[in-house]
């Protein structure tokens, strides 16, 4: 019995030096945007604006078009993997994201923030230094495309309060699945809370403490 006991001690603080490993803010290595800042978002060149990305899946394919150039260096505070072809979102997996402050081991730990149906929600305790709309502007949903089978396995490796970078492009998407069509598009702002509140964003290179995916 006392054995048993060490063992699940050792198991506890094990679990807890990794859960909480991030919090070091190690920056991350070869990415050249500021840690945890704004996101980036800035206009195409004429070349990127006549490009057109597609996803095929279970019969089904998505075309993209870019909107904006787009980086984000950011926490990760939820994680959620989708069925495609349920819904026209091309997206495989679901990031919610903070930045600006919300990095911060005692800010993360004063957020609950969960996902469901393409949604990420959240409820602040009581000892969360920021209100709700300075939630809104740190906080962000984030329907993360890999533009390749690389990037798609990087996207796996990823969890709750790992830092992670991504560039690449919001985009907007047609989908067309089992006789339907149906479309989507990035949001384009900070401000926005409602519809088309989230980023929907088109991953060609990612970086994180698991390594460099391109």
């Amino acid at each position: 019995m006392r054995n048993l006991l060490i063992i699940i001690v050792i198991i506890l603080v094990f679990n807890s030096f990794g859960d909480e490993g991030y919090f070091e803010n190690i920056p991350l290595k070869n990415v050249d945007m500021k840690p945890f800042s704004v996101p980036i978002q800035e206009e195409l060149t004429e070349k990127e604006s006549k490009l057109r990305f597609t996803e095929n899946f279970f019969g089904g394919k998505s075309t993209m078009t870019p909107l904006y150039r787009y980086k984000i260096y950011a926490i990760i505070y939820s994680k959620k993997k989708y069925l495609l072809g349920i819904d026209p979102n091309p997206a495989p997996y679901d990031l919610a994201l903070g930045w600006d402050g919300l990095e911060k081991e005692d800010v993360f730990n004063s957020i609950r923030a969960w996902q469901y149906l393409r949604w990420v929600h959240w409820r602040l305790k009581p000892n969360c230094p920021y209100d709700v709309d300075g939630v809104y502007l740190r906080l962000a949903n984030n329907h993360v495309i890999p533009a390749n089978k690389n990037i798609l396995r990087g996207i796996k490796q990823l969890k709750k309060k790992d830092a992670v970078y991504m560039e690449g492009y919001l985009v907007s998407y047609v989908t067309e699945s089992a006789g339907r069509v149906g479309s989507g598009t990035s949001s384009i702002t900070r401000t926005d809370r409602q519809s088309n509140s989230c980023e929907v964003v088109y991953v060609t290179r990612l970086v994180s403490n698991h390594g460099e995916f391109k």
